[in-house]
């Protein structure tokens, strides 16, 4: 039969009731009541089928049986204080500067929460978030100025390495009343629209305009945001339609702000890690990896 074996706490309680030579200086000491150490005391004791203390007035020494229970308690606290100690080390030698890069929208809605994690875990990182497009970004990876891209694939170069993250799914959003019944919208259906989009200069943008080209371009008139939080926010005014990341819909979406519909063709792009080979062992580098490895949209291939 497995023996239960007793809990920590009642094992310091134990050792610190022996130590005091009393119930109330134990408590005192514990920050507990006197009835809590005394029935801590009762429940180790038939824990362990022997008395464990010897009560004289209002004092108390240990049994031999308790001298036994402490001095192993006395091994046991021990190493689990100096695994404790070693844990807070390992903390603080993950240390120094952190540079990750990504897109506007990825910054506000994919990083605060792996950003949140990684500095509550690793408080001595100094951590800097840079934001702009992927081929701008790309070059602070190979050069060594960027650590860590959460970037659009692909990422090319000799030293980089690459891990998919998230696929973020491209939507149409229209002003409340204005969606077609249909579920999908293609791009035809785009024509005659004003369009709200995200600046030239994103893979966004060249998904977006390649999509279009199924479409009379000369049909849709096109109005260039640098934004995607202004994007949803003239759309919801009635200025036009969109098409645009869903990570950005999904708030005005379920505040009925804005309508949601699929594209037909979809648009999508991946968003991979990306990092130079020969510094994935840097230990803020090999920290906030780790970390975004537990946020990484599951199933995800490149």
């Amino acid at each position: 039969m497995r023996r239960h074996l007793p809990s920590l706490e009642r094992l310091r309680t134990l050792r610190e009731v022996a130590r005091t030579g009393s119930f109330s200086a134990a408590a005192e000491t514990l920050g507990l009541t006197q009835p809590a150490v005394s029935n801590q005391i009762r429940q180790l004791e038939q824990e362990a089928g022997a008395r464990l203390l010897e009560r004289i007035g209002r004092n108390a020494r240990p049994t031999p049986e308790g001298m036994a229970l402490i001095a192993a308690a006395d091994l046991v606290l021990g190493v689990i204080e100096d695994a404790l100690d070693e844990i807070l080390r390992m903390r603080a030698d993950v240390a120094g500067g952190l540079v990750l890069a990504t897109g506007a929208t990825a910054t506000r809605y994919l990083l605060p929460d792996v950003i949140s994690d990684l500095t509550a875990r690793h408080p001595a990182i100094d951590l800097r978030i840079v934001t702009g497009n992927t081929a701008d970004l790309v070059t602070g990876i190979r050069d060594g100025s960027i650590d860590i891209g959460l970037l659009t694939a692909p990422v090319e170069g000799p030293q980089i390495e690459q891990r998919f993250h998230y696929r973020d799914h491209l939507l149409c959003i229209a002003p409340p009343g204005q969606a077609p019944a249909k579920t999908t919208v293609g791009p035809m259906d785009l024509e005659g629209h004003r369009l709200v989009l995200f600046d030239r200069a994103g893979s966004i943008r060249r998904a977006i305009d390649g999509w279009l080209d199924a479409a009379d371009r000369a049909r849709i008139r096109i109005t260039d945001i640098g934004s995607s939080d202004a994007q949803v926010a003239y759309v919801g005014s009635g200025f036009g339609w969109s098409v645009i990341s869903e990570m950005a819909t999904r708030e005005a979406a379920a505040a009925g702000l804005v309508e949601v519909r699929r594209l037909d063709p979809p648009i999508y792009r991946d968003l991979v890690l990306a990092w130079r080979r020969d510094r994935e062992s840097l230990p803020a580098i090999a920290a906030a990896l780790a970390v975004f490895g537990e946020y990484a949209e599951p199933n995800g291939c490149l």
